[in-house]
């Protein structure tokens, strides 16, 4: 071989080639065939590999579940699974998908507590005939059976059931049922307190209840009611009625009078009977009355005879105490001066007061500096009196009274002349024997009554000095009257024919 090709250069292979002898040439043609066979086996299997990867690739079934993958359900809920759907899907050679049946493995059941699997499996077998391939896919739901319902707790109570105060209370009884774990009356837990029971129930599953009871108390003993002072009182009309009192004990409250209403009132006013009602409830509506009668009695009079007389009058209180003595038909006196409240006269004398002479000024230094220079106040009062009631009127008070001292500073022994001089000239006058202090040390209607009261004492023949210049004696008026009525007293207005009530003269 290496002759043929020399150092003069290199044959075509073609040239030397044909100068082999056969069997070498042969043997040449059978390696290249084999070669190119190699070759094509090689190319073969790489585009079969390409088709069948192709072809697996493109075939498929997908299982879609109805309904979420996962569920939950009430123990004892009716469960109806929505199922799934498959389809079966290829490459160029199968373009539409195929439904597919899907099968269900797996069961579930409500009426016990867990937890379920349902698998679904769909699958589709392709026959090429020279090829039969099956395709498959599987999905799975998750169902919880649980319970979350709370057991059912309910007391029983007893109509006529009640527990006296101060004792342990007895059960009436109650009942635990619960959905999935029946009767759990056993699993109750109670507590009592503060007049309570609280009770508490769980289920198996953690599932809670309850419930609280008041306790009823009963208390079947009413209290006592006790009136003090008689039960039958007597006043006299015009008398103050002052409630005796009352007390009431409850064998389980205690103390309960502040809770006694009293119905019914007194009127001293009119004579009759009248009744009283008293009425207490305990804490449970024990209930208890008792009455008291009052009897408001005519009264007699005794001959004791009461003279009110007002001086320096009349005022912006002159009205008011009008008013008072209209209300009981009482008659008075008033010793008037010259006010701004002149025009009240002629209604005090139509209702039948006695209008007198009392000062025009009320100055002690004018009135008492001579004889004449008091007459001549004496007869502008009177002057004045007679225009506005039509009377010329011959009763007086000294201001002062007859037994005043204060005269002495403008004339020494005036009082005694004029109290003589007076009477010669057919006057009368009048001091008082019984003093409000109105004037004085009295400051409030509560002063001025007891002073007229303890004052009047039992005297035959009270003349009261009080001033109606002043508003709290005034407010007293109406109290001392009730008070001289209920007595027995007569009021009266004072004329000529009145008792003397006369001071000594100090002057």
């Amino acid at each position: 071989m290496k002759q043929l090709a020399g150092k003069k250069g290199k044959r075509k292979e073609e040239d030397w080639i044909e100068d082999l002898p056969p069997m070498y040439l042969e043997r040449r043609k059978q390696r290249k065939r084999k070669k190119l066979l190699r070759g094509l086996l090689r190319a073969a299997v790489f585009v079969a590999v390409l088709a069948a990867v192709w072809f697996w690739n493109g075939f498929a079934v997908d299982i879609r579940l109805a309904g979420d993958s996962e569920v939950t359900l009430e123990y004892g809920e009716d469960y109806t699974d929505p199922g799934a759907q498959a389809r079966f899907s290829g490459n160029l050679l199968q373009r539409t998908p195929l439904e597919v049946a899907v099968d269900v493995n797996g069961v579930v059941d409500t009426a016990h507590l867990g937890t379920y699997t349902l698998t679904y499996t769909a699958r589709h077998k392709l026959d090429l005939r020279i090829l039969k391939l099956t395709f498959t896919d599987t999905a799975t739901r998750t169902v919880h059976v649980v319970d979350t319902q709370p057991p059912l707790l309910q007391l029983i109570t007893k109509p006529d059931h009640s527990t006296p105060p101060g004792q342990a209370y007895e059960e009436e009884g109650f009942t635990a049922v619960d959905n999935y774990d029946g009767d759990i009356t056993h699993l109750v837990e109670r507590v009592e307190k503060e007049g309570t029971v609280l009770y508490k129930v769980t289920d198996s599953s953690g599932n809670a209840n309850e419930i609280l009871r008041q306790i009823r108390y009963s208390d079947l003993v009413t209290p006592e009611l006790t009136l003090l002072g008689d039960a039958h009182v007597r006043i006299p009309q015009w008398g103050s009625y002052t409630e005796p009192g009352f007390s009431a004990v409850d064998n389980v409250d205690g103390d309960i009078t502040g809770r006694v209403t009293v119905s019914g009132s007194v009127n001293t006013d009119v004579v009759g009977t009248y009744l009283l009602e008293y009425s207490v409830a305990d804490s449970y509506n024990n209930t208890v009355t008792a009455t008291r009668t009052v009897t408001v009695e005519k009264v007699t009079p005794n001959g004791k005879v009461i003279y009110l007389t007002f001086d320096d009058g009349p005022s912006a209180h002159t009205q008011r105490l009008l008013d008072i003595l209209n209300k009981y038909n009482v008659k008075a006196t008033f010793f008037v001066v010259k006010t701004g409240y002149l025009h009240l006269l002629s209604g005090m004398a139509a209702a039948g007061h006695t209008v007198a002479i009392h000062s025009a000024s009320h100055q002690y230094a004018r009135v008492y500096s001579s004889e004449d220079a008091f007459f001549t106040d004496l007869r502008e009062m009177q002057s004045i009196i007679r225009n506005y009631t039509g009377k010329t009127v011959t009763l007086l008070r000294f201001p002062g009274g007859s037994s005043n001292t204060i005269s002495r500073n403008y004339s020494n022994g005036i009082m005694t002349r004029l109290t003589t001089r007076i009477k010669q000239m057919g006057y009368r006058y009048f001091d008082w024997n019984v003093d409000s202090q109105d004037a004085g040390n009295a400051t409030s209607a509560a002063d001025v009554y007891n002073n007229v009261v303890n004052g009047i004492g039992n005297r035959n023949v009270s003349v009261v000095l009080q001033h109606d210049t002043e508003g709290f004696s005034v407010e007293a008026v109406d109290s001392i009257i009730r008070w001289g009525l209920s007595k027995g007293y007569t009021f009266l207005p004072l004329n000529a024919g009145s008792p003397a009530c006369e001071h000594k003269v100090a002057n």
